[in-house]
């Protein structure tokens, strides 16, 4: 540093000589403009990780929920007065690689950490994001393990198991089926939790403990579905919630119509919410499905209405964005809001409130320098933002209404995309 000041000042008194014939204004404007850019420094900036599968196997969900980032950042690129700066790591879809991937973008000091696309990779971040104790906000990852054993990491979706609740209020109420079956591979576990909620809430509904028809389950490796068809055929039901991946499920519901099983509504996850599958069920007039989801183009609140307009500007007029754009849009708005309702709470907060809530001299010691640090900076730490976080009650997202309740996991508005005669013929929504 010294050497480099050295060559600085020389450079500048040389230069002085040179001008010395041309006066001392030019030599002065010189020095002005040439010292104040070496003595500028860079502006505070309020940090967000986008913590993401940008490529490999969950490159198309990480893209999307990137996108949906991106552009709630352009509508909405300061916060408390200050620019939000994004910062990225691509964890590549591969947990080996997550893990240094999310070491590397905490090493970055983020307020907020949004993603990933993934379970697996999510799962591998979460212990980081624990022990740094920096809030991080999934946008797809519905896995409960991300945030039952993690206060600091929150999903801005619904669980998994609770659109099993949504499938069947859509059922009865949507469609009047009150006779249901289940199908699920084995050792699916997550599925097993979604179909448990599901037929209990369809029991519930109807009154009538025996409308599950049949819960049917299917080797892990199986491709022929024949023996299960023939079996939901004469179980009577009406409706059968068939919990498989697009993939699977497009099999399975092949087979079903090469054997003439007509008259079902076929009912699936949040997964089925992919453009080859709904292109499958277009194309397929004897089809009725629905999926859930977490966005429909009819929502309208003021943040729809907002997303909407920015993305037809970009992609055309007709352009619907994906669900994960949607939830990636509400991710970052949910970490302003919290980063900005904590600033707020530690500005109003003294010493001595502390000294009331803490019990031991440890504990309030460091919740004192947190508290001071925040101040000064202006930045509140990563515990005030997740507190704040769970305190959030009906934000008006773009993908609907989300509320935190005091929890890491979110409830909100789910989407129910209904299929029949070979069109999506509305959305069903349920709060």
């Amino acid at each position: 540093m010294k050497k480099h000041l050295k060559k600085v000042v020389c450079a500048a008194l040389a230069l002085a000589m040179v001008m010395g014939m041309t006066g001392c204004t030019t030599y002065n404007n010189f020095k002005a403009a040439f010292f104040a850019g070496e003595q500028t420094e860079k502006a505070p900036t309020i940090k967000i990780g986008i913590y993401e599968s940008i490529t490999g196997q969950n490159a198309a969900r990480g893209k999307a929920e990137v996108l949906g980032i991106e552009l709630a950042h352009e509508l909405y690129p300061t916060v408390l007065g200050m620019d939000v700066e994004l910062i990225q790591a691509d964890n590549q879809s591969n947990m080996y690689v997550a893990e240094t991937a999310i070491q590397e973008l905490l090493k970055q000091k983020p307020a907020v950490v949004l993603g990933s696309a993934g379970e697996t990779v999510t799962l591998m971040a979460s212990d980081y994001i624990k022990a740094a104790s920096i809030p991080a906000i999934t946008i797809s990852a519905v896995n409960p393990l991300i945030t039952s054993n993690n206060e600091f990491y929150f999903c801005a979706t619904y669980t998994e198991s609770r659109q099993g609740d949504a499938l069947a209020e859509f059922a009865y109420t949507g469609t009047l089926k009150e006779a249901v079956a289940t199908v699920k591979f084995a050792n699916d576990d997550a599925a097993t939790e979604t179909i448990k909620r599901f037929t209990n809430k369809i029991k519930k509904l109807t009154g009538n403990n025996k409308c599950v028809k049949g819960s049917y389950m299917v080797p892990a490796d199986s491709t022929d579905f024949t023996e299960t068809i023939e079996k939901i055929r004469n179980s009577g039901a009406q409706a059968v919630f068939l919990a498989m991946n697009p993939t699977m499920a497009q099999t399975f519901l092949e087979q079903a119509m090469a054997l003439e099983l007509d008259g079902i509504l076929w009912l699936g996850g949040r997964f089925w919410n992919d453009e080859k599958f709904h292109d499958f069920l277009m194309k397929n007039p004897k089809l009725e499905a629905a999926y859930s989801s977490d966005f429909g183009y009819d929502i309208t609140t003021d943040k729809s209405a907002e997303l909407l307009e920015l993305y037809r500007s970009k992609f055309g007029p007709d352009a619907v964005p994906d669900e994960g754009t949607a939830v990636g849009f509400d991710a970052y708005l949910l970490a302003l809001q919290a980063i900005e309702t904590a600033q707020k709470t530690v500005m109003a907060t003294t010493v001595e409130d502390l000294a009331v809530k803490y019990q031991t001299e440890a504990a309030l010691k460091a919740a004192t320098e947190e508290l001071i640090a925040a101040q000064e900076t202006g930045i509140p730490s990563g515990r005030h933002i997740k507190m704040m976080l769970t305190e959030i009650r009906d934000f008006e997202g773009a993908s609907g209404f989300i509320s935190f309740n005091g929890k890491n996991e979110a409830t909100k508005t789910i989407t129910i995309h209904h299929y029949r005669d070979g069109e999506e013929i509305g959305h069903y929504h349920v709060d």
